[in-house]
């Protein structure tokens, strides 16, 4: 099973996200986390990536509540950027298990 604390490493994902206005090369956590499960989703189909990501959207807004609307914005584009490498390898290893699996099944049928 592979949960996310919206994300941290090996099986666990944290979103922490930003308050402010940090630069894209910058983030400066605001010390709130939001648990994103995955572990029902299979990342090698597109549908269930897409939920993956609906999902860590959801969890953006949960952790990066501001009444201000430009900062509420900004902060949950931070979040979801920081956390779109450890996604994307999340999918990319579901997505290379899902080839050598199929590769394996049609070699085991010759």
């Amino acid at each position: 099973m592979f949960c996310s604390t919206l994300f941290a490493a090996l099986g666990s994902f944290a979103l922490i996200a930003t308050a402010g206005s940090a630069s894209a090369g910058e983030f400066i956590s605001n010390g709130r986390t939001s648990e994103v499960r995955h572990g029902d989703l299979n990342l090698s189909k597109a549908s269930d990536q897409r939920e993956l990501r609906q999902r860590i959207s959801r969890a953006a807004n949960q952790v990066c509540k501001s009444t201000d609307y430009a900062t509420k914005q900004a902060c949950k584009t931070q979040a979801v950027a920081h956390v779109e490498a450890p996604v994307n390898a999340a999918i990319a290893r579901a997505e290379t298990s899902e080839r050598y699996a199929d590769a394996g099944a049609k070699g085991m049928q010759n």
